[in-house]
């Protein structure tokens, strides 16, 4: 009795060390990747409610900014801009207009989709008042 006691420690020891092993080595690649996906989602969904008094909560909830993680979040394939327009969620478009980098509008392709709305739609309107700015 006392060897097969003996035996299982060892057997559970084992297991233990190789459950801590994989779940180090495997699980922290998943759990950030998870963390990124849970975020996108969670500001995709509030440029999709306009709700952009959550929207900044939510930044500095995390100890984010918006340039930071503008170019790398997609909302069903559109920049949040984008997205933003065809949600009917002009505030928070014109929000995140005001709020990222120039250079992440370009390089997302926001500059040349905004061209392509009516000339009073608000979020282009945003957009070449940015622009005007930065030529000046």
């Amino acid at each position: 009795m006392i060897g097969l006691g003996t035996a299982k420690k060892s057997l559970l020891t084992v297991m233990s060390t190789a459950l801590l092993l994989t779940s180090g080595a495997v699980g922290a690649q998943p759990a950030l990747a998870t963390f990124g996906d849970d975020v996108a989602l969670l500001f995709c969904s509030q440029v999709r409610h306009n709700n952009s008094q959550d929207f900044r909560n939510k930044l500095r909830e995390y100890r984010l900014r918006i340039r930071d993680i503008y170019p790398r979040i997609r909302c069903n394939g559109e920049s949040m801009i984008q997205f933003a327009h065809h949600s009917g969620s002009a505030e928070i478009g014109r929000f995140i207009a005001n709020s990222v980098l120039i250079r992440d509008l370009y390089d997302v392709g926001d500059v040349s989709w905004a061209r392509q709305l009516p000339q009073q739609n608000s979020i282009r309107q945003v957009i070449e008042e940015r622009l005007q700015q930065v030529s000046q």
